[in-house]
């Protein structure tokens, strides 16, 4: 019996640029708006990398990035699209431990974890939280030597039901936009950071012990630090992992897969899920990513019109699909760039410089870091069949 086909599709759009690589960059920008020599002001264009993936379709699954301290994955399962971001926890660095090394691992055996789940049914759903639950569980397992902490957001959408599942682990946070490229659009939701205190959010630590800080400084040179992938384990191993439940962690005080907040939302036709580490959302509002969404999904809706007028029939649908990508990473290029041109001006009123003066600091101006942006744009298969049969109509009519 052939498995059903997912009644939803999925544009998959990634974005990431380290800190480091953002600085080098805005350096030389700067540099060349001073240049002496008159000319035109240089188009702002930060070295961004950028990857999108239609679902259903060909489809490589991603376990890290080297994107300074933050890292990310995905997975296709079935009929389960599984992705998420990771943000090393900087201060770690002021003891001599890399935190990239965590936040990439996490990373790491979130994808394995999440690729590997028995799924009876194709339209069996993860559940994020017990992902990350075995995730973090198999990194104490293996005692692979990657410490320091890390934030996670862990996001499922099912393509069967459309049912977004998250689980939120510190200031990594997402937003739902309704409605993409209509005339109806609006922010459904927007989740709220998870913070014991002020710039304290809730994250997941392996703290070093004895002489491992030592180990881990050899294996590690920075931007192009290493990570672990999962070990081949015995079934000891096994039921170590089905069996922690942290307490060791949680009786020094310390946060837990447990301790992630979980959400659910029903996702519909033209949907779009932004999830970002805090290097977006610490410099970016909602509203201005709301406007950059706006102008993209029209610019993707007018192509495809065009498209549909000039192309013959049998060349209108990978045209449309090739436009569609191009527009949609650009989008997820453009939403990490405002990040970056926000954080550079001193005197502009970020959401770090509200959140701060709120908590009694004066702090003005963006909060340089890296930039980690994950765009998940949801269409009904049915209703979009429907649409691409209308738009090869217009013309003849």
């Amino acid at each position: 019996m052939s498995a059903l086909a997912p009644r939803f599709q999925a544009v998959l759009a990634s974005a990431w640029i380290s800190k480091r690589e953002a600085a080098k960059y805005v350096q030389n920008y700067i540099k060349r708006v001073q240049s002496p020599q008159p000319q035109q002001p240089p188009a702002f264009t930060p070295p961004i990398q950028v990857q999108v993936l239609n679902l259903p379709g060909k489809y490589e699954p991603l376990d890290a990035i080297n994107g300074g301290e933050d890292s990310l994955f995905h997975t296709h399962n079935k009929q389960n699209l599984t992705f998420g971001v990771a943000d090393g926890v900087g201060g770690w660095n002021e003891s001599g431990i890399d935190p990239s090394i965590f936040s990439r691992t996490l990373t790491a055996y979130l994808a394995s974890v999440s690729s590997s789940t028995f799924l009876l049914h194709d339209s069996d759903e993860i559940e994020p939280r017990e992902l990350l639950r075995r995730a973090f569980a198999g990194m104490r397992t293996d005692q692979v030597p990657a410490f320091g902490s890390a934030t996670a957001l862990v996001m499922n959408l099912s393509l069967a039901s459309g049912m977004m599942r998250s689980a939120q682990l510190g200031d990594s946070t997402f937003v739902v936009i309704q409605g993409v490229g209509g005339d109806k659009q609006k922010v459904g939701f927007v989740s709220a950071e998870q913070q014991h205190r002020f710039n304290m959010p809730y994250q997941l630590t392996i703290p070093p012990i004895d002489g491992q800080q030592q180990q881990q400084q050899q294996q590690t040179d920075g931007e192009s630090a290493m990570f672990y992938r999962p070990r081949v384990r015995d079934q000891q191993m096994n039921e170590a992992i089905d069996k922690d439940d942290f307490s060791d962690l949680s009786l020094v005080g310390f946060d837990t897969p447990l301790d992630a907040r979980v959400d659910e939302h029903q996702l519909h036709h033209n949907d779009l899920v932004l999830a970002a580490t805090d290097g977006l959302f610490d410099n970016v509002r909602v509203d201005e990513i709301e406007k950059l969404t706006e102008k993209f999904m029209h610019a993707i809706n007018r192509s495809s019109r065009e498209t549909s007028v000039k192309k013959p029939t049998n060349m209108v649908d990978n045209s449309k699909m090739a436009l569609e990508t191009d527009l949609f990473g650009g989008l997820a290029y453009s939403v990490a760039a405002q990040a970056v041109a926000n954080y550079i001006q001193d005197d502009l009123r970020s959401p770090f410089a509200e959140r701060a003066k709120l908590a009694g600091y004066n702090y003005a101006g963006g909060k340089p870091d890296d930039v980690t942006v994950m765009l998940a744009w949801v269409r009904d298969s049915a209703r979009l069949e429907a649409e691409q049969k209308a738009s090869k109509l217009a013309p003849k009519l």
